[in-house]
């Protein structure tokens, strides 16, 4: 489909440039509980400020929630970066069956990402909570949805 027969549908369809939240993308994140979910890829990122995380990509198979995406990140930065390498070489030995050693973990851009590859399609159980705190430099209340891996009891 061309540009001009996308647009012409979108307006057929009742899309109004000037009423529609073009801002409400879905990405809203998953009510709290517990997911089946199925591990679909392992990135190691940074961003422009130069914030490291590694980034491992859920969907969901839950009736009503069926291929929605969860990023389970663990953040790199000075303040989290004991906890997170904890908690992920835990998950890489207790969830996915992966042995890291010190020397994939001082090479976590590439030699954990590779290593976090073989557990591509695993399933696993996916618990999800939202934390509410106050930004001390705005006021303003946030939110931060935590996330806590289990091996599947009953794989599919």
């Amino acid at each position: 489909m061309n540009l001009k027969a996308l647009a012409q549908k979108m307006l057929e369809e009742g899309f109004n440039p000037h009423q529609t939240n073009v801002d409400d993308n879905g990405y809203d994140n998953l009510p709290d509980g517990i997911y089946d979910a199925i591990l679909e890829d392992v990135q190691f990122r940074v961003n422009d400020k130069g914030t490291e995380w590694l980034s491992l990509t859920f969907t969901i198979i839950n009736e009503g929630y069926e291929n929605r995406k969860y990023f389970a990140n663990y953040w790199l930065t000075e303040k989290q970066l004991e906890q997170n390498i904890k908690k992920l070489w835990g998950h890489a030995a207790q969830v996915f069956n992966v042995e890291l050693t010190v020397d994939d973990i001082a090479n976590i851009e590439t030699a954990v990402v590779e290593k976090l590859q073989e557990a591509l399609g695993t399933q696993v159980e996916l618990e999800l909570k939202t934390s509410r705190y106050k930004d001390k430099r705005t006021g303003k209340m946030k939110e931060f949805q935590n996330f806590k891996l289990a091996s599947a009891d009953i794989p599919f």
